[in-house]
């Protein structure tokens, strides 16, 4: 990080009902395999506080090539994503912002 420049990455998405419960797990295998990207910083990751199935994951990464490079992974369906992809129903929002 340069500057205290970054680049935070949002995706709002919904669960399908059947993963709802195992999303600790299938998110604890999201965090290692991020792992093989360079450059995140952080992630924190959102569960419903209603009752709904809408989560929220914040990524903070050090460059913007890095994160758009994890995010063309997921896009283009990476084998390690795909435990996370199945629990997906819908991509509400997915964006990049900084500071």
């Amino acid at each position: 990080m340069l500057n205290g420049q970054y680049i935070l990455e949002v995706a709002i998405f919904t669960v399908k009902e059947d993963f709802v419960a195992k999303m600790p797990e299938i998110r604890d295998g999201l965090r290692i395999a991020l792992k093989d990207f360079p450059g995140l910083m952080e992630l924190d990751t959102f569960s419903p506080a209603e009752d709904n199935r809408t989560f929220a994951d914040i990524a903070k990464w050090d460059t913007m090539e890095n994160a758009l490079a994890a995010a063309k992974a997921f896009e283009n369906g990476d084998e390690r994503f795909q435990p996370y992809m199945a629990a997906i129903e819908d991509l509400k929002f997915m964006g990049h912002f900084k500071p």
